[in-house]
C-alpha cells in the first residue's frame, strides 16, 4: 500500500482527502512511526482509499489479459453498496469468456484473491464482459418466470436441464419470492440440476389469506 510522510496524521489524511476529492473517513490507515520532535517531527503512515482499490483492479485486469495477448479497449468499475462490479470491454468476447464463462470466472476469483491479499480485507468483485453476464441473466429470469407460470398453471413440478452452478443460482434468487413454486437443486457435479417444484400449502395458505381480507362495504348513506 502507498506509504504517507507528513507532520502529522491528520495533515495527511486531509491531503489525500483533498487530492481524491474524498472525506477523511473514506482513508483507511495505518500508522508506521514517528520521528524527530517539536516542529521538526515527521509521521509516516500506510494508506488506501476506494479509489487506490479500485484502481488496482483495473491495472491487475489489464495487465492479465494483455499478458493472455488480448487488448482491452476499456474497463469499468462500478460500486453498489459492497460489491464491485466490473465490465470489460474487449473485442475478444468468447477467447476472455471461455466455455460457459470458465475463464471469465477464473479470472473473476484471481482478481478478488490478489486484492484482499493486498488490502488485507474481502472483496466481492464480480466481473461481466461486454455485458455478456448481465444479457445472461436477463435470459435466465425470463426463462424462470415462464417455468413458475407453468407449475403454476398445471400444478406439477418441472425438472430442468443440468446446468452450471451459475445458471441454478439465478434461477433459484428469481423465484426466490413466488409464493407457489420452490426450487431445490439435485445431483452431482455437471450433472447437476433443478427442480421447480408446486408449492401447494404455500399456495393455498396465500390463497386463504386473500378470501379472508375484509371487502370494504359501502355506507348505504355515502353518495355515489
Amino acid at each position: 500500500m502507498k506509504k504517507y510522510t507528513g507532520k502529522s496524521v491528520e495533515a495527511i489524511l486531509d491531503q489525500i482527502a483533498k487530492e481524491q476529492d474524498i472525506q477523511v473517513e473514506d482513508i483507511t490507515y495505518k500508522v508506521l512511526g514517528t520521528s524527530g520532535f517539536a516542529m521538526f517531527a515527521k509521521t509516516e503512515i500506510e494508506a488506501y482509499t476506494d479509489n487506490d482499490c479500485q484502481a488496482d483492479m483495473k491495472a491487475y485486469l489489464q495487465e492479465s489479459l494483455e499478458a493472455m495477448g488480448i487488448a482491452v479497449n476499456e474497463i469499468t468499475v462500478v460500486k453498489e453498496d459492497k460489491d464491485y462490479n466490473i465490465n470489460i470491454d474487449t473485442d475478444n468476447n468468447a477467447l476472455v469468456i471461455g466455455t460457459n464463462g470458465k475463464n471469465l470466472n477464473a479470472l473473476e476469483t484471481l482478481t478478488r484473491q490478489v486484492l484482499s491479499n493486498k488490502y488485507k480485507k474481502r472483496f466481492d468483485i464480480h466481473l461481466d464482459v461486454n455485458d455478456y453476464f448481465k444479457a445472461k441473466e436477463d435470459k435466465l429470469r425470463g426463462f424462470a418466470r415462464r417455468i413458475a407460470a407453468e407449475v403454476g398453471k398445471t400444478k406439477m413440478d418441472m425438472t430442468l436441464d443440468p446446468m452450471p452452478n451459475y445458471d441454478r443460482k439465478v434461477i433459484h434468487e428469481a423465484l426466490k419470492d413466488v409464493h407457489y413454486v420452490n426450487t431445490k437443486s439435485y445431483g452431482e457435479g455437471k450433472n447437476r440440476y433443478l427442480i421447480v417444484h408446486y408449492d401447494r400449502e404455500n399456495d393455498l395458505k396465500h390463497n386463504e389469506g386473500k378470501e379472508r381480507k375484509p371487502r370494504n362495504r359501502r355506507n348505504d348513506n355515502q353518495e355515489v
